[in-house]
């Protein structure tokens, strides 16, 4: 089961239309878990998983580590995947929460109190690359509408019910027709009222978008003056920065003047000091003709 969802979340990951997958990636996993009587079964299949996960989604961010360390690609992936219980703690914490919820309660309490516990832990607890399960449905524009909702761990939530409805299906399907339809309707409603809710909203956004709106004129100011170290040398820093400005003030007054422009833009690295924190009285003489 372990094997099985990890290689559904290699190919989950890898985007595209594998999004689909994301509906059903945890039912291998969740099916051998339902057959784990004891909590160390629990606690030992979310840390299998947890390392399965990372070898399967997250190889290239060990081949980054040796690009970035020297370290080797090898060493590197399996430093991860001995991390892996740290670095994906959510699947660990969902196993064993699952678990001890579902001794207690039943299959719906037991859905709940696991997917509650999965998006809880990445919430709280910090993750190195801030991933979730949410983000595989990206390409899937009408459904990753629903992050308005919820953001991605809304959607990760969904999907992790969506999986348990299929598992719980599964595991009642010897019980007749009536007690599997009541989990495979809830599978199917939960992705059909995300779509549903995109379609709403795109088409709203649309309407937003094709309605006449006020037009700006916005005027870019480049100078073109270059190598200011070498400058400041040759002229020193106030002679510098004081033809730059003046340079960039003409042009402004010239952009709306003549072009009748609303706003200005200047590039970030004009003022080659610190504006608003001046560092001598001129330099807070410059602060106040640029305000």
């Amino acid at each position: 089961g372990i094997v099985a969802s990890a290689s559904l979340l290699g190919l989950y990951a890898r985007g595209g239309h594998a999004w689909v997958l994301g509906f059903v990636v945890l039912v291998p996993w969740l099916s051998a878990l339902n057959a784990v009587g004891t909590f160390t079964g629990a606690l030992l299949g979310g840390w299998l998983m947890s390392v399965a996960l990372v070898a399967a989604v997250f190889l290239w961010f060990g081949a980054a580590l040796d690009s970035y360390t020297g370290i080797g690609t090898l060493p590197a992936v399996l430093a991860l995947c001995a991390l892996a219980p740290l670095l994906q703690l959510q699947v660990l914490v969902f196993a064993v929460v699952r678990h001890v919820a579902g001794r207690r309660h039943g299959a719906v309490l037991r859905a709940l109190a696991g997917a509650s516990a999965w998006v809880a832990c990445e919430g709280l607890w910090p993750k190195l690359l801030g991933d979730t399960l949410g983000h595989g449905l990206w390409p899937a524009v009408w459904l990753r509408q629903a992050a308005d909702l919820g953001g991605a761990a809304g959607i990760t939530f969904l999907l992790v019910l969506v999986n348990e409805a299929l598992v719980h299906a599964m595991a009642r399907r010897r019980e007749g027709i009536r007690t599997v339809l009541r989990p495979l309707a809830c599978a199917a409603a939960l992705p059909l009222l995300m779509a549903g809710y995109g379609v709403l909203r795109l088409s709203t956004i649309e309407s937003a978008l094709s309605a006449p709106a006020a037009s700006m004129r916005v005027a870019m100011v480049q100078a073109s003056i270059v190598d200011y170290e070498r400058l400041r040398r040759e002229r020193g820093a106030y002679a510098v920065v004081r033809e730059v400005l003046d340079t960039h003030f003409s042009l402004s007054r010239a952009a709306i003047e003549h072009h009748r422009a609303d706003a200005l833009l200047w590039s970030e690295t004009v003022y080659p000091t610190t504006f608003g924190n001046p560092r001598s009285d001129d330099g807070a003489a410059l602060d106040r003709e640029i305000l």
